[in-house]
This record gives C-alpha cells, sequence and structure tokens, in this order.
C-alpha cells in the first residue's frame, strides 16, 4: 500500500493550482515517504511520471465540482484533497486531509448577481458547491490557509477547533524579489518616469474594485499623472465606472501574464482593496517584491499583511485616496513600507508549510 495521494483539480496558474503544486514538491523534498499527486481535470501524475487522461475539459461546470468521486485511484494510506469543492469525496475516503482556502460561497455577502459575476455560476451550481464544501466536517483533519479561514470553518461548518491546523502557504522568493524599478517597467513596456499603482486579481465583486478606481479618480485631482496597472479580468461594470469617472486614459490593462513578478517590481503601490480574502498570495507577493502595500482591512488580510503594509477601513474611498497620496508623496514612509513588508513576507515560506502538513500527515499514518 501506498502512503499519501494529493488530489487537485485546478491549474498551476491559479491560486489553489499554485498551492498545490508546490506543496508537493516541498514534501517531496523533505519526506522519505511515497507521495503521489493527481490532477484530476487535466492529467494524472505520479511518483514514476505517469499521465492519464482522467476527466474530459468539456464536462459542464457542476460535474466538474461533483464528478470525481469515482476518478481517483485506491490503496493509499492517506488522502489529502487540495481543493475543499471536491469535498464529495470525503464521504469515502479515509483517513483524510483536506485543504480550506476560504469559504467565500458560504458568507452573506454572497448574492445571485455576485455569484453569476464573479464565477459564472448559476444557483443550482452554487448549490452543489456549497453541498460539496459541508463534506468537509467528514475529514479526519482540516489544514487552514489563514487563522482567519479556520474562524469560517469552525463557525460556519462547526468543525472542532482541535482537528484544523493553520499551515499559511508560501511564495517562491526566486520569482518575488526586489529588482531594479526602470528595468522593470522596460521590459513591460510601462511608463518610465510617472507614479504606477498595481492591481491583481481577477474583477470579482469581492476585490471591490469600484472603491479603488473611485479613489484613484480623486487621487489624479493630486497627483494627475497617475496610473492603475491592472493585471486580470476587468468587468463590464468596472469599465463603465472608469469610462464614467474619465480614466480610460489612466488606465492599463493586462488580461493575463505569463510572469506577473515584474509587474510588482515596477509598481510604486500596490492597492488591494477586497472584503473578502481567505489568504491573499498578491499581497504577500507585492511585500515580497519590494512593493508598499495598501489593503483593506478586512478577512485575513489583517494577519496577513499585517505590520507589513497600510490597512485602510475597506470601503471608505477618502482613507484609501489619503493613503496613496501619502505613500506616494513621502519617500520615508514608503521606504519604511518597503522593510516592514520585506519582513512580514518571510512569515510565508514553503518549506514551514511542508512540514507542518507533514506533522498532521503523520498524526494519521
Amino acid at each position: 500500500m501506498k502512503d499519501i495521494l494529493l488530489i487537485n483539480n485546478k491549474p498551476k496558474p491559479t491560486g489553489i493550482g499554485r498551492y498545490s503544486f508546490s506543496l508537493y514538491e516541498n514534501l517531496k523534498r523533505i519526506t522519505t515517504r511515497d507521495v503521489d499527486f493527481i490532477t484530476l481535470g487535466t492529467h494524472l501524475h505520479g511518483k514514476n511520471g505517469f499521465a492519464t487522461n482522467t476527466f474530459p475539459e468539456s464536462m459542464a461546470k457542476l460535474l466538474n465540482h461533483i464528478g470525481f468521486a469515482g476518478k481517483t485511484p485506491r490503496g493509499y494510506r492517506l488522502y489529502h484533497l487540495l481543493n475543499p469543492n471536491l469535498g464529495i469525496m470525503l464521504a469515502n475516503l479515509h483517513p483524510s486531509v483536506v485543504t480550506v482556502h476560504d469559504l467565500s460561497v458560504f458568507k452573506r455577502h454572497v448574492t445571485e448577481d455576485i455569484i453569476a459575476e464573479s464565477y459564472g455560476l448559476e444557483i443550482p451550481q452554487l448549490l452543489a458547491i456549497q453541498l460539496n464544501m459541508r463534506y468537509i466536517r467528514d475529514a479526519d483533519r482540516v489544514l487552514c490557509v489563514s487563522n482567519y479561514t479556520k474562524n469560517d470553518v469552525t463557525s460556519v461548518l462547526g468543525v472542532e477547533s482541535k482537528r484544523i491546523t493553520v499551515t499559511y502557504p508560501g511564495i517562491d522568493r526566486e520569482l518575488f524579489k526586489p529588482r531594479d524599478k526602470l528595468e522593470a517597467r522596460r521590459s513591460l513596456g510601462l511608463p518610465l518616469k510617472k507614479p504606477l499603482v498595481l492591481h491583481v486579481g481577477t474583477d470579482e465583486p469581492r476585490k471591490n474594485a469600484k472603491t479603488l478606481i473611485e479613489a484613484l479618480a480623486s487621487v489624479k485631482q493630486r497627483i494627475p499623472d497617475l496610473i492603475l496597472v491592472k493585471v486580470g479580468g476587468i468587468r463590464k461594470a468596472t469599465r463603465n465606472l472608469i469610462t464614467t469617472l474619465g480614466l480610460s486614459d489612466s488606465v492599463i490593462h493586462f488580461e493575463r501574464t505569463e510572469n506577473i513578478a515584474p509587474f510588482y517590481n515596477a509598481a510604486d503601490l500596490f492597492a488591494f482593496p477586497s472584503y473578502y480574502e481567505g489568504f491573499g498570495y498578491p499581497a504577500v507577493e507585492a511585500m515580497a517584491s519590494g512593493c508598499p502595500v495598501v489593503a483593506a482591512d478586512s478577512s485575513s488580510l489583517i494577519e496577513v499583511v499585517g505590520s507589513g503594509g497600510v490597512l485602510f477601513p475597506t470601503f471608505d474611498v477618502t482613507a484609501l485616496h489619503e493613503t496613496i497620496v501619502q505613500t506616494l508623496t513621502d519617500p520615508a514612509r514608503e521606504a519604511s513600507l518597503v522593510r516592514e513588508g520585506l519582513k512580514q513576507a518571510k512569515k510565508f515560506d514553503w518549506k514551514n508549510c511542508a512540514k507542518m502538513t507533514l506533522e498532521t500527515y503523520e498524526t494519521l499514518l
């Protein structure tokens, strides 16, 4: 019988995919146990490098979340689900560990319109995902990416605290590190001398782009040449707001990129006004890259950003406006934020994450 199977269903560029692949790679470095890895929906990968199509990509989104139960190889002493959306599998796989990244689909701010805009899901699909995630309660151990998510798991799903361990994810420190700002701007074709504010992420309603766009409109009255660099999708509602506020010429948009790292190096400030994050990878990536961070005082960002950035009241446009202006016009403040951000980012390390995950496994093996 083999030891451990890690079960993923997300591609590597996504947040959960990045977590899954990075955790697997680091576990392999620190243990002599047999650790295999399967990505449902794309290919199956084992320690011998085998690959097999396991699920057609053309399947409906609903089936993508609930149809994997019979697709998993058996004969392992422990199963680790890397995405709680696969929760239904926990009914039959034991002993089991599941990683919970967030419980956004259960939060009060989630409405039918927000689900449609954020995830492209209909209400029946949302209910199916919620049902899937309720199986988290059947896991023998639960890993959470932040204390905030842990509190959600206990309060929303009723999982006992003693079964939960917080294992902060890490980042790739060879990828996310300080670099020359002008060189980064040249490589991306960005303005060399204008102040640049960066936002990274999908334009889901919880990302709170409205507050950021409105704050930038007022900031431009004091810093006229300010540019917002947006990496990730932009919804129609956000585009309309940009046009209405006369900011069309002040936004540079990148729908996607193969390498996000130089954007953090090119920016003067990273703004992250989300009102719900289970962890918040972009904020940590920015801090590790030496980019000053301004983030909302909400959800996990309070603990993840901590003293490494400036936290502002989540929907307070004026407060965000003032914070941006102060950071962009005060070199001493900017330097202090860079120092504190680099210090805070050191708390998030893949080796530590893998070590704590392995320790959790050992309680069940």
